[in-house]
């Protein structure tokens, strides 16, 4: 429980620390017209479009990010589109909402920033992105009626704490090229975790990505893969598929 509200009051910082964001050119946007201004920062404060559900913040000319929801409904779904830009982000603590049940996250969106639905309590399924390429730090973070989620194969970086304290029972970490790594804490304190599918692409795991999960936690690895030895090594119950 200590870590737990250490974790909580490390969630909060974030969202504090994540107001600053870059603008026209933000660090976690992919488009193609992006600038280079790393040292450029915009506090976005308030949003620069909103209709009666999202707030909006142009980024990269043509781009959205969504920084805001206003809305009410249990059952969100999140537009690809508004006044002929491109939703691409999720900003940061976006849907810190108990009352959403449910999100629908558009193909248009490449990346969804730290804490987005972090301590969403009541989120029970998400659908996300089939060309998301960037999950962020404590993007589900205490979400704990999370069971499970369908990765997409685009996805390139998960950052650490990503699921951490959620309700994850299941999950299968995608086979793609881009994505070779699992972050430090990535499923720190899932209390109700059991399964988790491993491919051979991923070729590095945190020594702590499970710390703190359940005993009978299995990892589904390839024979002769990275995750395999790494079960071993960290003296994790695992079988062999494929």
């Amino acid at each position: 429980m200590k870590r737990i509200i250490c974790a909580l009051l490390a969630c909060t910082f974030g969202v504090v620390s994540a107001a600053a964001i870059s603008g026209c050119g933000c660090n976690g946007s992919k488009g193609k017209n992006q600038e280079s201004k790393s040292s450029y920062q915009v506090v976005a404060t308030q949003p620069d479009l909103k209709d009666d559900t999202f707030g909006f913040y142009i980024i990269n000319g043509n781009e959205l990010m969504i920084t805001r929801y206003y809305g009410s409904l249990s059952d969100v779904v999140i537009p690809d589109t508004y006044k002929n830009y491109t939703v691409t982000t999720i900003g940061h603590s976006v849907f810190d909402n108990d009352g959403i049940k449910t999100v629908t996250v558009p193909d248009t969106v490449t990346d969804i920033q730290d804490y987005a639905f972090a301590s969403n309590k009541n989120l029970s399924s998400i659908k996300l992105s089939s060309n998301l390429e960037h999950l962020g730090t404590n993007a589900f973070f205490y979400c704990m009626s999370l069971e499970t989620i369908e990765l997409p194969t685009s996805l390139k970086s998960i950052e650490p704490f990503a699921f951490s304290a959620s309700g994850l029972k299941t999950i299968v970490i995608p086979e793609s090229e881009n994505l070779t790594e699992l972050p430090e804490f990535m499923f720190h304190q899932c209390p109700n975790l059991k399964e988790v599918t491993i491919p051979a692409t991923i070729t590095s795991i945190a020594k702590n990505a499970f710390n703190e999960c359940p005993s009978d936690l299995v990892l589904k690895v390839i024979e002769g893969s990275y995750a395999e030895t790494y079960a071993q090594e960290h003296n994790l119950t695992y079988v062999t598929i494929g």
